[in-house]
């Protein structure tokens, strides 16, 4: 992506563009991207001008159904749901023909300190493309700088992990891409799940994001030929300090011994004006690109155990991972209970679940509230599991073990649902 399509989203969406000049890589970018949520913020670091950055893209979900021209939630989740399942073929054109390498390493990338808790210096919005004998995976990872030559990266285990697990037990390091400047709908790909196998950057082409790609020269790594920055290098068996660093739910992620990234050689986009994006830690930009994704998952699952399901919300107070909403018009007895349960297996990290009724707003918190108050019964209403996997980020979890409950805030099901009616105002 560059700047001209950068302006171009901003302006499907309806969003001012905000120019913050050049600022310092400590913490500036933080103040003012909480301070203009419905501005496309754009500027440059200090001392790595060569790059634009850019934060607030995407703050509510509003952006989304404009980035996608989509006018519900169904019918986004159906498009998101089908780039998962049929990924475009992806089309191989000539590296150089579109990047060209450049001096330095590290050192000419804008590592920003978003936080005074951060132990250092981090790209946000770094996605890792590696690749097996026989499948490639996308995904986003947070890089921490140690040296010119040297970062850190947090790795959950999820699939890269398991490709760098593989090739360690071979005794070989992993050779993977890290790019910046993807197109949105290669980031929000990028954040998905799917089955290990299916790449992502297929998925990203099928939500709109171009099917071109371009083997980098030293490993052969396929990237969006539309990426602003492309760094090759290799994941080594040796790791090192990475963190504290602030997480989604604006808590301290505490430091951890990590994988070691070596970069060989950096590429930049021969076109346009190269961009970066600046994904300031715990905002709503990280848990719509974070905790988004996962919501088309759990309707589609829900959806099919519960057919009267009319909506699913990751919420803001759950910071967009760990509290779902779910309203549905019961159809028969234990509907709500079943289709909490199927929120927990569709999205494991979930902590407390709310099922209401579909008289009842999920976007409305006092509404929530309102169904809690008047249609739950505690000593009948809530499900609790003990000692279930669930989220490393929830600080009240044991190595993320911990406890989930699912709220049945709905009217009974026994026909006398007038007295539950809430009376409307004439």
């Amino acid at each position: 992506m560059d700047l001209e399509l950068l302006e171009k989203l901003a302006k499907t969406m309806g969003k001012e563009i905000l120019d913050a000049g050049v600022i310092d890589s400590s913490y500036e970018i933080t103040r003012i991207a909480w301070s203009n949520r419905d501005r496309v913020v754009v500027f440059k670091v200090r001392g790595r001008e060569w790059i634009t950055g850019y934060t607030n893209l995407v703050t509510r979900r509003r952006d989304v159904y404009r980035l996608f021209n989509a006018g519900s939630d169904e019918e986004l989740y159906k498009l998101m749901e089908n780039a998962l399942n049929n990924p475009a073929g992806l089309v191989r054109d000539e590296f150089h023909k579109y990047f060209r390498r450049i001096e330095g390493l590290l050192d000419v990338l804008p590592f920003i300190k978003y936080y005074r808790e951060d132990g250092g210096y981090y790209l946000t919005s770094s996605v890792i493309i590696a690749c097996t004998e026989e499948y490639c995976n996308s995904s986003f990872h947070r890089v921490m700088y140690h040296a010119n030559d040297k970062a850190t990266l947090r790795i959950v285990p999820r699939h890269l992990h398991y490709i760098v697990s593989r090739n360690r037990e071979r005794g070989r390091d992993t050779p993977v891409a890290l790019v910046l400047g993807l197109n949105p709908f290669q980031e929000l790909a990028a954040a998905m799940n799917p089955p290990l196998g299916v790449f992502e950057v297929g998925v990203g082409a099928a939500l709109g994001g171009g099917n071109m790609v371009a083997e980098t020269p030293l490993y052969r790594i396929p990237v969006p030929v539309d990426s602003s920055v492309v760094v090759e290098g290799v994941i080594t068996g040796e790791r090192d300090r990475e963190g504290p660093f602030t997480d989604i739910l604006m808590l301290v992620d505490p430091e951890r011994k990590e994988p070691v990234f070596k970069p060989l050689a950096v590429y930049v986009a021969r076109n346009g004006n190269p961009v970066f994006h600046a994904i300031v830690p715990g905002s709503w930009e990280h848990q719509f690109l974070m905790g988004f994704p996962r919501e088309p998952v759990i309707y589609s699952h829900v959806k099919r155990i519960a057919p009267g399901l009319k909506a699913v919300r990751l919420t803001e107070g759950g910071s967009g991972w760990l509290h779902v909403v779910v309203s549905l018009k019961q159809m028969s007895p234990g509907d709500a209970r079943l289709a909490g349960l199927a929120v927990i297996s569709a999205h494991p990290s979930v902590k407390h679940v709310i099922v209401v009724d579909d008289d009842i707003d999920v976007d409305d918190p006092l509404m929530v509230e309102w169904a809690i108050a008047t249609r739950m019964r505690g000593s009948e209403d809530l499900i609790v599991l003990r000692d279930v996997k669930g989220s490393t980020l929830d600080p009240r979890s044991m190595e993320g073990l911990g406890d989930k409950v699912v709220f049945i805030a709905v009217k009974p099901f026994d026909g006398a649902w007038d007295k539950y009616r809430r009376v409307e105002i004439p």
